[in-house]
């Protein structure tokens, strides 16, 4: 099969970027499994397949914009947003929807079963739980696994997003007396003047400290290293890709019940799942408890990039 990935973004990304590493781990499956690839997007990739340039870099390319530049032996071609797609062309589409972008009744009626979710929690707060979904998934080559932890924690996202909890994880850290490491990027200068300045600010010390965007092997090691990843997430997460990127290290995830995340950690078994910060204190004290090679089996059974790879041909094999 000749399948086409459209993604409006060079790829791979540096630093921040999980629906990126997710496409270019889907194009290393598929390949892998035999296919034939092409990822059609804007000049800049250097993703090991065929790469088919546009002078456009729209999330929504109009149909005229496209018709142009698809491959003529393609089979079907695969986009990633974050709402409905409305694409018609001579070939098959298929949209992975990666968010909640106009998740309303006039946009539900539109999305057929040619538009696929992360998760069983993400298809049903669209209110569309007959849709297909398929689990992110990732290549633990490109991780560190170490069952040995040193003394931190860390918390791993977006850090002007309120949504992902750093305020819970920051006084988790600070009641359970332990170590935190805060990394991640942010967006809007409007979080460096008001939130950043002021109380995070007071928060931050010799035991709770920011050190900024990361990516490589920066990346691979604090993961490998923590005793366990932080992540109080407040909304519905449709997946949550730095839980599986923490389990392929070895590391247990302290979460919520929030969104996709039960459906990645078992409670107990590769971390543990708390609805408020006295519960993610006690967690911290049972972290011992959870086995590193319970994490990365989690990981090898249920979200490698070739288990994805496989339940994406499945997905496309319905709709052609």
């Amino acid at each position: 099969m000749h399948i086409v990935q459209y993604y409006h973004k060079p790829l791979p990304v540096i630093e921040y970027g999980g629906v990126e590493r997710i496409i270019v781990w889907l194009i290393r499956g598929l390949r892998e499994l035999g296919h034939k690839v092409t990822l059609m997007g804007p000049e800049g990739s250097a993703v090991d397949c065929n790469l088919v340039t546009v002078p456009f870099s729209s999330p929504v390319p109009s149909n005229s914009q496209l018709i142009n530049y698809i491959p003529v032996d393609s089979d079907l071609i695969h986009f990633h947003s974050d709402g409905y797609l409305d694409m018609r062309l001579d070939i098959p589409v298929v949209n992975t929807l990666h968010g909640y972008r106009n998740n309303n009744a006039a946009t539900r009626s539109l999305i057929d079963q040619k538009s696929c979710f992360l998760s069983d929690s993400h298809r049903r707060e669209w209110h569309l739980p007959q849709n297909p979904f398929v689990y992110n998934g990732l290549d633990p080559a490109e991780f560190t696994f170490r069952d040995k932890k040193d003394d931190y924690y860390l918390f791993l996202s977006r850090i002007d997003w309120k949504v992902k909890g750093l305020d819970w994880a920051i006084d988790a850290a600070k009641r359970a007396g332990v170590k935190l490491i805060i990394a991640g990027n942010f967006h809007r200068k409007s979080f460096v003047n008001s939130y950043w300045r002021f109380p995070l600010k007071r928060k931050l010390g010799k035991d709770c400290y920011y050190v900024g965007p990361i990516g490589g092997q920066l990346k691979a090691a604090l993961l490998a290293g923590a005793k366990a990843l932080i992540s109080p997430t407040k909304w519905q997460e449709p997946f949550g890709v730095v839980a599986i990127e923490a389990l392929a290290s070895g590391t247990p995830v302290i979460t919520t019940h929030n969104g996709a995340l039960p459906e990645i950690i078992e409670h107990g078994k590769q971390g543990y799942l708390c609805d408020s910060v006295e519960k993610m204190v006690e967690s911290m004290k049972n972290i011992q408890d959870i086995n590193s090679e319970e994490c990365l089996k989690r990981i090898n059974n249920k979200f490698h990039y070739k288990k994805m790879a496989q339940e994406y041909l499945k997905f496309y094999q319905n709709v052609l």
